[in-house]
């Protein structure tokens, strides 16, 4: 018989009958991803979680930033793990970000800098941060790992990965600190499918798309499915209000979004 990591009640990221409001590379709907500024602003609506993608320097030091490259969001080009931190501090993080409205470029030369991993954990020393480690060569969860445990925010963090082996190797150098983690994609394969009761389950959360090549993954079965099993149901990336309804509806677990005070404004609206 399956033994849950956690009990539901004790899984880390639930909080009770409220679902998480979950800031996707801060408040990215409005503000350059990623940045030091984004996060300030998801972190003053008091969201719950802070969630951030990981990648490693040429000098081992684990930043926040989702691409495999600089060129999309700053102004630099070329791959992040080809630079030390030193170098990718002087690219304009918000060098890209265009507001729609104005046709513009307004956080430009704003100071925004990459960020190293720890110094997210010492600006934000209490809030929930959920780690997905984006690159997929061997020492990142490693160093990941060494930065979470020497930052002491192993009882504050949940780790994903979109690699299989990624999350595997980070639970095999984190378990006598049982940092928690969540399934990765083949996990989520199997949870989806008949056979997912004889599959061992090391993780506490299934962070998902609503859908994957027309396959419905988050419905309100799903939701019942995991909780009945001790796991925490955190869908992604969700904008939009109507969709958010349904989610609380469903007795989701937390949403992450883009837009947290639209998030907060449902979740008030329906207290």
């Amino acid at each position: 018989m399956f033994q849950p990591i956690w009990k539901i009640s004790e899984i880390p990221f639930i909080k009770g009958n409220r679902p998480l409001v979950m800031a996707h590379r801060g408040r990215s709907a409005f503000t350059p991803e990623s940045s030091l500024l984004a996060f300030e602003e998801a972190y003053a609506l008091n969201v719950d979680v802070l969630e951030t993608d990981i990648r490693i320097t040429k000098d081992n030091i684990p930043v926040i930033f989702h691409d495999e490259t600089l060129d999309r969001t700053t102004s630099g080009k070329g791959r992040i793990s080809d630079f030390n931190l030193d170098e990718l501090i002087e690219f304009d993080l918000g060098y890209w970000y265009l507001n729609k409205e104005k046709e513009d470029y307004p956080f430009r030369n704003r100071g925004l800098q990459i960020l190293p991993l720890y110094t997210l954990f010492e600006k934000f020393p209490k809030v929930k941060i959920n780690l997905d480690i984006k690159d997929d060569f061997k020492k990142a969860s490693s160093m990941i790992f060494e930065t979470i445990k020497e930052s002491g925010a192993e009882h504050r963090v949940l780790v994903g990965s979109f690699h299989n082996k990624q999350i595997l190797r980070f639970r095999e150098i984190s378990k006598h600190l049982e940092i928690p983690t969540s399934a990765n994609p083949k996990e989520v394969r199997t949870f989806v499918s008949n056979f997912w009761m004889f599959s061992k389950k090391d993780y506490c959360a299934l962070q998902v798309p609503m859908t994957r090549s027309s396959i419905k993954i988050v419905t309100a079965s799903s939701i019942n499915k995991a909780h009945r099993n001790n796991i925490a149901v955190h869908p992604w990336t969700i904008n939009d209000k109507e969709i958010m309804l349904s989610l609380l509806a469903w007795k989701v677990d937390g949403i992450f979004t883009d837009n947290p005070e639209l998030l907060i404004k449902v979740l008030d609206s329906t207290n």
